[in-house]
């Protein structure tokens, strides 16, 4: 259908209507099937528009991977006041990105597609490594507030393990779609903080 309102956005509104349309071929069809012209006819644009908004499909994948890399920092914004238990931040912070993912599973799909395409193209694998070490960072930033004599090496051990953690729960949910499973599984890797590696730094005590 056309888009009769074409000349009342802006170009950020635009981008972002095409970005939309992309997540949604990628999601249905694959990341094979998102042609420029399949993403127009999803956003109900001329062709022209996308190369006003983007240089080339390419440029469209870049800006998709940027828009998206802000998951782990909505789940730092999202956890609860130090006054509570790591464990019990933790787990607030791994379902309220389980609820993100179960809210919109097409969504978390076009990225998790986008994500494997990205780690094997040189263009884009350098967007996909710096969104992780900021990732890290975050989950690092969040972990030394919480215990701020935690050893270097400890932050980054179990930086990694959140990460990693959260990234399979996602997956898992998406395969299988099964929400009791999930949520037990965010809830066993809140406990991990406190029960693994031998490290009882990870649970928040009064110094």
């Amino acid at each position: 259908m056309a888009d009769h309102g074409s000349t009342r956005m802006s170009l950020a509104e635009r981008r972002a209507q095409l970005l939309d349309a992309a997540t949604t071929v990628i999601s249905r069809r694959g990341l094979a099937a998102a042609s420029t012209r399949a993403i127009t006819e999803t956003a109900g644009v001329p062709q022209s528009v996308f190369h006003y908004c983007f240089d080339s499909k390419a440029a469209l994948l870049r800006a998709l991977l940027e828009r998206e890399n802000e998951r782990i920092q909505a789940i730092v914004e999202a956890s609860p006041p130090f006054s509570v238990p790591l464990r019990t931040a933790l787990e607030s912070a791994f379902v309220a990105h389980l609820r993100r993912v179960q809210a919109d599973p097409w969504h978390f799909l076009a990225l998790s597609e986008l994500g494997v395409h990205a780690r094997t193209d040189d263009e884009l694998l350098p967007l996909t490594q710096r969104a992780r070490r900021r990732d890290l960072d975050a989950i690092r930033s969040l972990l030394q507030k919480w215990r701020a004599n935690l050893e270097p090496r400890s932050v980054e051990a179990w930086a990694s393990v959140i990460l990693a953690g959260v990234d399979g729960i996602t997956e898992a949910w998406l395969t299988d779609r099964d929400d009791d499973a999930a949520l037990r599984s965010a809830q066993l890797l809140a406990s991990a903080m406190e029960t693994l590696g031998g490290d009882p730094g990870l649970s928040r005590t009064s110094t």
